[in-house]
């Protein structure tokens, strides 16, 4: 059936491209805005005006004439202060919370811990309690906020925020996030798995900016994928896309906590390499490392700086191998332009990348390997953080009658 689009529509849209036009060159003029969307100047003058009086944009000074002379353009800038984000990411051990600006700038931060003790009633509490410091926050500041967006480990309910499983996190099984806190505080909610957060992420404000094909890597107790197939996010009917790290890399291999035997993660994920440390490691070297009795990636990281041999050959030479091997099966499926490592094994040093890129090359078939490189994200310890604000800012600048009446 043929649908013809309503005036008010078309009008969403075109603020909608003026705004996105803003924010990728930073700072413009309303004639060349028109040149480049095709725009009649009273059209893109009118929206620019009602753009600026809805806090999304301002005006920044005045460009320069054109060759015909003539009144100097005012120039128009994306105001990142027009708005803000709640961003939420929880796993086993933590809640962390920001306030986040409309381009993911990190104004307010806060952390909780998660105890082992607690029952999803007493996470989602804590959740509820983060996001209402951070909308207090958020008014002290003046700052209207758009909506929350949120990431947690597993597999989620996308269409009603729904932390369904994770197999590595028994405590978040069926946390109803997105109804609890669009209950609490009448505004849109968001939530999604981790790595699909961080593709989007990566894609707004990272390593994945100019590419179509991408996935982004999370290396932590599990892992996990969020890929993006010609810049379209891939979620899968069952919203459990991306659930790389239980592929089998070894038939009657480890066995695994989803029940199967021979995972990926089970070699290639931090837990794996802390595992393999403690069983080959000499006693009294592993004493030396571990010190209160706890054995982290970023001790094991500092032992291979130093250039501790046995350490090397483990972190580096073997885990390496074992990431490759999944990542180069990626590779010869997906065929990415890049992937992106994220989590707690890049304390291990640009020498892991060079390794996992070195056997890439050597496994993945020739034409997709000539293509593809693995390196590190730039995103910084906050990358899940931006991940969860990048996913509020996906949907409110994909419906146009949200973003405005928010």
């Amino acid at each position: 059936m043929l649908t013809i689009a309503r005036q008010p529509d078309i009008k969403q849209a075109n603020k909608v491209r003026i705004l996105h036009a803003i924010r990728e060159t930073g700072e413009t003029t309303q004639p060349e805005l028109g040149r480049k969307l095709g725009l009649s100047r009273p059209t893109v003058s009118a929206l620019v005006e009602e753009l600026v009086a809805e806090g999304y944009i301002q005006f920044s000074g005045v460009g320069v004439s054109t060759d015909q002379g003539g009144k100097r353009p005012k120039l128009v800038a994306f105001h990142a202060r027009g708005g803000g984000i709640v961003a939420l990411h929880f796993n086993q051990y933590a809640i962390r919370g920001a306030l986040l600006d409309l381009s993911a700038g990190v104004l307010e931060e806060l952390r909780t811990e998660v105890l082992e003790e607690d029952s999803r009633d007493a996470i989602m509490i804590k959740l509820r309690e983060a996001a209402g410091e951070l909308l207090r926050k958020a008014k002290r500041l003046g700052l209207p906020v758009k909506g929350i967006g949120a990431g947690c480990p597993g597999l989620v309910e996308t269409g009603t925020g729904t932390a369904r499983t994770a197999m590595n996190v028994q405590a978040i099984h069926d946390i109803r996030v997105g109804e609890v806190l669009r209950e609490a505080f009448g505004l849109p909610v968001w939530v999604d798995n981790e790595c699909r957060n961080l593709v989007l992420a990566e894609k707004m404000f990272g390593e994945g900016r100019d590419a179509g094909t991408f996935i982004s890597l999370m290396t932590d107790y599990g892992i996990g994928a969020g890929i993006m197939i010609d810049d379209r996010l891939m979620r899968g009917k069952d919203d459990s896309f991306g659930e790389i790290g239980h592929t089998t890399v070894q038939m009657d291999g480890l066995p695994c906590t989803c029940g199967n035997r021979g995972c990926w993660e089970r070699y290639a994920s931090s837990n794996a390499l802390i595992e393999r440390v403690r069983s080959r490691l000499p006693a009294a070297r592993l004493r030396e490392l571990e010190r209160d009795g706890e054995l982290t990636i970023g001790r094991i990281g500092e032992a291979v700086r130093q250039g501790d041999p046995l350490i090397r050959e483990l972190a580096v030479e073997e885990l390496g191998g074992y990431l490759a091997v999944g990542i180069a099966n990626l590779v010869n499926a997906i065929n990415p332009e890049r992937v992106i490592l994220h989590g707690e094994l890049l304390n291990l040093g640009d020498e892991l990348t060079d390794v996992v890129n070195r056997e890439v090359q050597r496994r993945a078939l020739p034409i997709p390997r000539e293509r593809v490189r693995v390196l590190r994200s730039g995103l910084g310890p906050k990358a899940n953080l931006i991940g969860s604000g990048a996913l509020v800012l996906k949907e409110l600048f994909e419906c146009p009658e949200l973003l405005f009446s928010v």
